[in-house]
């Protein structure tokens, strides 16, 4: 018998993981310069500090009642739910895999052994997109496989 659970999970999985591969897409693709208006610069900057303030809210939201953190999430989701409406995402880049062709700003760049693969360890500034295009770059710390601790446990 077909456990749909299972078969529900793998379905969740596939359609972030396009998710992600549309997001490498756009990145990818994004014009050098898009010329957008004051009052969509202005958003921009809402979207990153309303992104900043999502992210300090999340580390604080295991000291809080349960009522309190209804009422935070709600504002936030109501925040971006506005931007949505004029054509503004947020895009965070932490933990996705790294591709040197991805439309991003990297601020700094870190070792470990352990790791298969580039990621990226941590997002500074989201990827703001408008209309689809990227808008301004994100701000990111990558996570690269660090050769000479292999190589130097093999000699």
């Amino acid at each position: 018998m077909v456990d749909l659970e299972s078969i529900k999970t793998q379905l969740n999985q596939i359609s972030s993981e396009i998710t992600a591969v549309r997001t490498d897409i756009q990145s990818v693709v994004a014009p050098k310069f898009f010329n957008v208006s004051v009052q969509t610069n202005d958003l921009v900057e809402h979207a990153i500090e309303l992104w900043r303030l999502e992210y300090r809210f999340n580390k604080m939201l295991e000291n809080m009642p349960e009522n309190q953190k209804e009422i935070f999430s709600n504002s936030i989701k109501k925040l971006k739910r506005y931007l949505e409406k004029n054509d503004i995402e947020i895009i965070d880049n932490t933990n996705q895999k790294f591709n040197e062709g991805r439309n991003l700003d990297i601020l700094a760049v870190e070792k470990d052994e352990k790791i298969s693969e580039p990621i990226i360890k941590e997002t500074k500034e989201p990827t703001i997109l408008f209309k689809g295009q990227v808008i301004r770059k994100g701000k990111v710390i990558i996570l690269v496989k660090d050769d000479k601790v292999s190589m130097g446990a093999q000699k």
